[in-house]
């Protein structure tokens, strides 16, 4: 029965003087709610993700700084020798891509290329690229301050250390005697 009131409605509409302005309307609500149901609200902005790769990348080296202070303890045996160890980038990550080329031989020759991220949702629903791979931030330095670097010896096993657990040259790595 509602249907049949509707349908008569619509006829009703169409035949009156403001038919094509309720049509204009009708259309322009109809893209608009087509718009607004393809926007993902969830999606990270590009800077919450580049907030979120300098954080990565400080946890990185607090990580690192503090395996290298625990080293520098069991050579010198300091309760709390200092370590820096300072990034020259966060890193780097290579994500899935879907990629689509089409076209024709002969003629004009037109190909066309197309490229995509390929997404993982997680338990929470929230989509992400699939990273392929990821590398670990490079290494610009590294300063070990220790009250016993003074002695030649032990400045050589911490630059020795340091260098072996870092996988850095020895140019890199600052040993110095602190009070």
């Amino acid at each position: 029965m509602d249907l049949k009131k509707a349908g008569e409605w619509v006829k009703k509409a169409l035949q009156k003087e403001n038919a094509l302005r309720w049509a204009v309307i009708l259309g322009i609500c109809g893209i608009a709610l087509l718009a607004l149901s393809s926007l993902d609200l969830q999606k990270p902005q590009p800077q919450e993700q580049q907030a979120e790769e300098a954080e990565d990348g400080t946890a990185y080296a607090r990580a690192l700084e503090a395996d290298l202070s625990r080293i520098v303890t069991a050579i010198t045996g300091e309760h709390s020798p200092a370590v820096m160890i300072t990034l020259e980038n966060s890193g780097r990550r290579v994500f899935a891509a879907d990629k689509r080329e089409s076209g024709q031989q002969g003629g004009d020759g037109a190909w066309e290329k197309e490229s995509s991220h390929v997404l993982v949702e997680d338990e929470r629903g929230s989509q992400r690229p699939l990273t392929v791979t990821e590398t670990q931030p490079k290494i610009q330095g590294v300063v070990i301050v220790s009250a016993k670097a003074g002695d030649p010896a032990i400045r050589e096993k911490l630059v020795n250390a340091a260098k072996t657990a870092l996988g850095v040259p020895s140019s890199r790595v600052c040993v110095t005697c602190g009070g």
